[in-house]
């Protein structure tokens, strides 16, 4: 289990509670069968990681953090905009026919600019602030160039970075204008993490803090369930690990202080007369349904998804029910006391890199092509996880996400 899945779900909580619904606005993203996919949404998210303590990768559900890596390298390594130079098809739907995104992402960081040290482009010229000028206060970034927009496939998400170094450590602030919560909100915190873990090795610093600024964080419509999943599951995790723990060792791990803390929130939880089946239950039969309906299959009990004021509704229930007030405790409780996951014995997961690379562009994606074409793990890979134990912490392995496009 992460930090990342305490500020994950903390992010998620807020949704469901204070978010505001654009279901009386026109929006652009559709789902599959072509029903508009709203969202419920909060302004200014700032998330906050130390990388030098752990890397953040949920543990709640899987993140394909090889292809996720190997798309920071697309971007910021082979400054691509070439989706055949990509060794996943996370972009196929905006390249058009010869596979081009147009001048977004990859193009922007290799655009060359004039300085007084000479020509760089944008991450050329990050790696020389590193290793020249530390100290320098603006190494920055930016991916949202306003007269290249009508050459983009998408315009970018994630768009503007700027790094600090503070007594050895490299920091980034990275800046998102729009991230979809349950398919993206743990995939680009641990690609732009990693590419902080690589500039500090080739740049001889320590990896430090990533404060990730998303302005406009939301979920869609027909995710809602999903959430419900996975925020109830973990609750109820939590919960049957406090009834197996030794309290005897707690004075291991905690001072007379923690201890109090500790006993009180165990207790709340244990002596909780709430039903967590009864909820997750509803929700994944509701993952099911929408299941169906993204396989084609129509019928009137399938309604409620293709009216997002049914599902607003069904959201509302859900935030006044005990099983997700417990939850919302559990969770703000983890969050604001980091000691606890030494009690339950959590690992905080590792990315680990070749330490032998001292050059930014020798890094080697996990992923990779055989001669077929065939998208396969590279076993030269720079790259690895450590700690990733997401499959023993009840992680919920549900059927296929759907996507709004």
């Amino acid at each position: 289990m992460s930090r990342a899945d305490w500020i994950y779900l903390k992010t998620t909580n807020r949704i469901l509670k204070d978010g505001s619904w654009d279901i009386n606005e026109i929006v652009r993203p559709k789902w599959a069968d072509g029903t508009s996919a709203h969202t419920a949404k909060v302004f200014a998210v700032n998330n906050v990681y130390d990388l030098e303590k752990e890397f953040p990768i949920v543990t709640l559900r899987f993140t394909n953090w090889k292809a996720a890596i190997d798309e920071i390298l697309w971007i910021w390594q082979l400054k691509s905009n070439d989706v055949n130079k990509l060794n996943s098809h996370i972009w196929d739907q905006w390249a058009d026919d010869n596979g081009s995104i147009g001048k977004a992402y990859g193009w922007q960081v290799g655009q060359k600019a004039i300085y007084k040290d000479g020509e760089f482009d944008q991450i050329d010229r990050v790696i020389w602030y590193l290793k020249n000028q530390p100290a320098f206060r603006s190494m920055v970034t930016e991916l949202f160039v306003h007269k290249d927009l009508h050459e983009m496939g998408l315009y970018p998400c994630v768009h503007g970075m700027q790094f600090d170094v503070t007594d050895g450590k490299l920091n980034l602030f990275l800046n998102q204008r729009s991230n979809d919560t349950l398919a993206a909100g743990s995939w680009n915190v641990v690609q732009y993490a990693a590419l902080v873990y690589m500039l500090a090795q080739v740049c001889d610093l320590k990896p430090g803090i990533l404060s990730h600024m998303i302005v406009n964080s939301h979920i869609y419509d027909r995710h809602i369930p999903y959430i419900v999943d996975i925020t109830l599951s973990r609750a109820e995790l939590i919960k049957n690990k406090l009834s197996e723990i030794d309290k005897s060792l707690l004075k291991k791990f905690l001072n007379k202080d923690e201890l109090k803390k500790f006993l009180n929130f165990s207790n709340k939880v244990l002596n909780a007369n709430v039903d967590f089946q009864k909820e997750l239950d509803l929700a994944k039969n509701m993952e099911i349904q929408i299941g169906k309906i993204e396989e084609g299959e129509k019928s009137g009990k399938l309604k409620l998804f293709n009216d997002p004021n049914e599902i607003k509704k069904y959201c509302d229930r859900v935030i006044k029910s005990n099983a997700f007030k417990l939850s919302e405790f559990i969770v703000d409780t983890m969050f604001e006391n980091p000691i606890f996951e030494e009690v339950f014995g959590f690992k905080a997961p590792k990315l680990i890199l070749d330490d032998k690379i001292k050059n930014f562009y020798d890094f080697k994606s996990p992923k990779a092509k055989d001669e077929s074409g065939k998208i396969i793990d590279n076993v030269e890979s720079s790259f690895d996880v450590e700690d990733y134990d997401y499959k023993n912490l009840g992680v919920k392995l549900q059927s296929k996400v759907p996507v709004a496009e």
